[in-house]
């Protein structure tokens, strides 16, 4: 016969969880488009599109895509 393996599910759980936090990668404090936020922000308001925002940012040799911009600001818009 086999044997049942007892378990304490509520202690998995929490044991669990604690691994998958510790797993979790931290945020990056700041952003490569941080160093140009106002220039940005200023283009933006004068009606640039993202891509027009991702080929300026292109030609100042920052690789950029433009979900990445799109996320930036608005973040960044919210902070106004």
């Amino acid at each position: 016969m086999s044997e049942q393996v007892k378990m304490d599910a509520k202690a998995e759980a929490e044991r669990l969880k604690s691994k998958a936090q510790a797993r979790k990668k931290s945020r990056y404090s700041t952003s490569k488009l941080d160093k140009w936020k106002t220039e940005l922000l200023l283009l933006r308001a004068e009606g640039v599109t993202l891509e027009g925002l991702q080929i300026w940012l292109s030609e100042k040799r920052i690789p950029c895509e433009i979900s990445t911009i799109s996320r930036w600001l608005k973040k960044n818009l919210e902070i106004k």
